[in-house]
């Protein structure tokens, strides 16, 4: 299949999802997270806002704010993804896709760790996103540290031709396993 054969089948899939198994399935990926984090020691970390049934860590979110950790949530200006401080969720406006992100125009330098959505990633660890190409241009620009993708398993494909501007993830975690 192609990417874009892909990315139609398994967006509808996700967002087939009924309330009750998407929120479990999302718990047991926060909970994953949470423990894999442990093994890191860092200080900024760049997450996302779930829209259209991605993986809700929403309540990683406010752990990591609890925990005095500098959280970062991407943020556009025209065509350039940047990664803006969040200091709480009540300080977030929609953009023009209307996902939440940061008010602010705080944008971090350097970030230590990445938690990526993905629409799919295949078992050598390649990203299908929504065909936006912000993640893949923006770490073009910046420093690329340790990158986290996060979906549920039904996401992960074989095998799929990535482009050479696709970006890979360091590991992946789904509801069922961590990739290594």
């Amino acid at each position: 299949m192609t990417k874009e054969e892909i990315r139609k089948l398994l967006l509808k899939k996700r967002l087939e999802l009924d309330s009750i198994s998407y929120e479990e399935k999302s718990n047991e990926i926060v909970n994953k997270l949470l423990a894999k984090l442990e093994e890191y020691d860092f200080q900024t970390i760049a997450l996302y806002y779930p829209i259209k049934n991605e993986v809700n860590i929403i309540p990683l979110i406010d752990v990591l704010l609890k925990k005095s950790k500098e959280i970062y949530l991407p943020k556009l200006v025209g065509k350039k993804m940047y990664m803006a401080r969040l200091n709480s969720l009540d300080c977030l406006k929609p953009n023009k896709y209307n996902i939440p992100e940061p008010i602010n125009n705080e944008f971090a330098s350097l970030i230590d760790v990445y938690i990526i959505p993905a629409v799919a990633f295949d078992l050598r660890k390649y990203r299908i996103g929504y065909g936006g190409g912000y993640y893949d241009r923006y770490f073009k620009e910046n420093k690329r540290t340790l990158l986290i993708g996060v979906i549920f398993d039904f996401q992960l494909v074989d095998y799929f031709k990535e482009n050479e501007h696709d970006i890979k993830v360091d590991l992946i975690i789904t509801e069922k396993k961590i990739i290594k």
